[in-house]
């Protein structure tokens, strides 16, 4: 093997291996942005490009999700003086309960639906602003989930985002909305 395909193949391999070691990490952390299906316009009013949605997980030692929201951000024209954006969805959770050695519980399987929500006013130049909004985060224990023993461990089992839209409403009463998939963390 020639000196400079050493020199190439070595450092090559090496970077080769760090993404690969890196990957999974990357890919649990849920934070790729995601387009959205539809959009509408109103009077003027109109995304800048498209709005973006990330859904934010905290994952703790053992790969368990511990905390779930959606992220939305973007920019606006034809806004006016400025205005709010709403981010909402549906989460439908299920939550378990993980005995000490760490096996499930089955019969504390518990499913809800709850609404998530969040809002942020912004500003305006000339008609055009950015918004960066969040949901509340949907944790364990949520809605008075208890497991049946004070040994047992309550844990998300599943979260499922469902009907997210984001509405931007201005302050001069011009409304748009973005819809997405339905996501699952």
């Amino acid at each position: 093997m020639s000196e400079s395909i050493k020199k190439i193949g070595i450092p090559t391999a090496a970077i080769a291996t760090a993404l690969l070691l890196m990957a999974p990490a990357l890919l649990s952390s849920g934070a790729f942005a995601i387009a959205p299906t539809s959009t509408t316009k109103d009077r003027g009013l109109h995304f800048v490009g498209q709005p973006d949605l990330t859904v934010n997980k905290v994952v703790d030692e053992f790969g368990r999700v511990t905390s779930a929201s959606l992220s939305a951000t973007g920019e606006v024209a034809g806004a006016g003086t400025g205005g709010e954006a709403t981010l909402s969805a549906t989460a439908e959770v299920t939550q378990g309960c993980l005995t000490p050695p760490g096996n499930n519980e089955p019969s504390g399987l518990k499913r809800t639906a709850t609404t998530v929500t969040g809002s942020e006013t912004f500003t305006t130049t000339n008609g055009r602003g950015t918004f960066d909004v969040t949901t509340n985060a949907i944790t364990t224990p949520t809605q008075g989930f208890t497991c049946p023993s004070a040994n047992m461990t309550p844990v998300l089992v599943s979260v499922t985002f469902t009907d997210i839209t984001l509405t931007i409403t201005t302050n001069e009463g011009k409304s748009i909305t973005a819809t997405f998939a339905d996501q699952d963390p």
